[in-house]
């Protein structure tokens, strides 16, 4: 029964990633997210992705392989984020803000 469940999971994680890049490939430019939202969208699937690595439901190859697709994901969004990522440390702070959150440098 447990082999049902895990295959189960499996399957629909991977149906999951098809089908959201399948509506990711069909979009044009006006409905595209914004970099902001592709990083947020990113940050929670690594949640969720660690918390169904945590409760056993993907092998420890499965979860390195799909975690750094997303980290590469995020990653991305982040750089082309405009003014959010602080040059002196890296962080990545709120578009507009006068002060890096994480140092305190002005931008």
């Amino acid at each position: 029964m447990t082999g049902f469940v895990v295959f189960g999971s499996i399957l629909a994680l991977l149906l999951t990633v098809i089908v959201w890049s399948a509506l990711r490939a069909g979009r044009d430019a006006s409905t595209e997210l914004r970099p902001d939202e592709r990083r947020d969208a990113a940050i929670e699937a690594l949640r969720e992705l660690e918390f169904e690595h945590r409760t056993g439901k993907l092998s420890d190859a499965e979860y390195r392989e799909l975690r750094r697709r997303i980290e590469r994901e995020a990653l991305a969004a982040r750089d082309e984020a405009p003014g959010t990522v602080c040059e002196q440390c890296g962080a990545v702070g709120d578009e507009g803000a006068a002060f890096c959150s994480a140092c305190g440098r002005a931008r």
